[in-house]
């Protein structure tokens, strides 16, 4: 049986302080695709789009969702859900080499009770596993840290 940890990450206080997501924040990323740099959004591929995850638990966590608003994987085509998966492991592939990390957790919530934070738009969590980031990281100089992190992985498809 494996050992939890608490991971502290007092920068996620203000997204939980906000009550979350008013709305679909993937939809709108997908309408604004001038602004991807400002919304951390560093891939587009043909069926789905990479977005880091602003308020993260682990350095390097980052998103990718279909460009159909969809909650479920039941309710895409299969060509897209297959699409969907492989564009994923290609960020996968690009988390691990711009992490430098190869222990990488991918997953789905589905649901609110499977801590989904946006129900109503399916998206593909990856996680690269080797580097905590410091409590005491101030939220500005995450928040450069996360926008260089973005153009690194941006280079990779530019």
């Amino acid at each position: 049986m494996g050992v939890f940890r608490i991971v502290l990450t007092p920068w996620r206080y203000k997204y939980i302080l906000s009550g979350g997501n008013k709305g679909c924040f993937f939809c709108e990323y997908i309408k604004r695709p001038e602004l991807d740099a400002d919304n951390l959004v560093f891939y587009r591929g043909r069926y789905s789009f990479g977005v880091l995850n602003r308020y993260p638990y682990m350095w390097g966590h980052v998103m990718v969702a279909p460009y159909k608003h969809v909650g479920d994987l039941e309710e895409l085509t299969d060509e897209e859900l297959a699409g969907l998966l492989k564009e994923a492991y290609s960020v996968r592939r690009a988390v691990a080499e711009v992490a430098r990390c190869d222990d990488i957790l991918m997953g789905i919530n589905v649901g609110r009770a499977a801590g989904a934070g946006v129900e109503a738009h399916l998206h593909i969590h990856i996680i690269p596993t080797c580097r905590e980031i410091d409590p005491g990281t101030p939220p500005e100089a995450l928040e450069d840290m996360l926008r260089r992190y973005r153009d690194e992985l941006a280079k990779i498809w530019s």
